[in-house]
């Protein structure tokens, strides 16, 4: 497979190798969120969060307009994140980990990234999400 359409796209080098990286591992977050979704011992609650994060996502209905430098085209990242921080949450590393299937430093990675990612959210709405999503 070639990747020049990617190095069109993102001439940076740095961000060319993460997007390269995070494209290779989609195969294995596919899996991981249909295993999650499947699995009994996951809240039904953070599985509806995640699924309507991800309709909200493919929507091209915005809280915020993208017309909005940089905030509107990044609440579809922030609430994905945030839906996955409670779903990893939720279900525990342990599960998580049942349903990869990547190497672990990849996990390590992904999950960090989407605490980071969900940390950007208020901390009183976190707090409400979580609130919610426990019962």
């Amino acid at each position: 497979m070639t990747w020049d359409w990617l190095e069109r796209v993102l001439p940076d080098p740095a961000i060319r190798d993460r997007a390269r990286t995070l494209l290779m591992v989609l195969p294995n977050l596919v899996k991981l969120l249909v295993g999650v979704a499947r699995d009994p011992r996951v809240p039904a609650r953070a599985k509806l969060f995640a699924a309507a994060a991800a309709a909200y996502a493919l929507s091209p209905v915005d809280f915020v307009p993208d017309f909005i430098p940089i905030i509107g085209r990044t609440d579809d990242i922030v609430i994905v994140a945030l839906a996955l921080d409670q779903l990893i949450e939720q279900a525990g590393i342990s599960v998580i980990r049942e349903h990869w299937d990547g190497p672990d430093e990849i996990l390590a990675v992904v999950v960090d990234l989407v605490g980071m990612i969900a940390g950007l959210v208020p901390r009183p709405v976190r707090f409400a999400i979580h609130a919610y999503l426990r019962g």
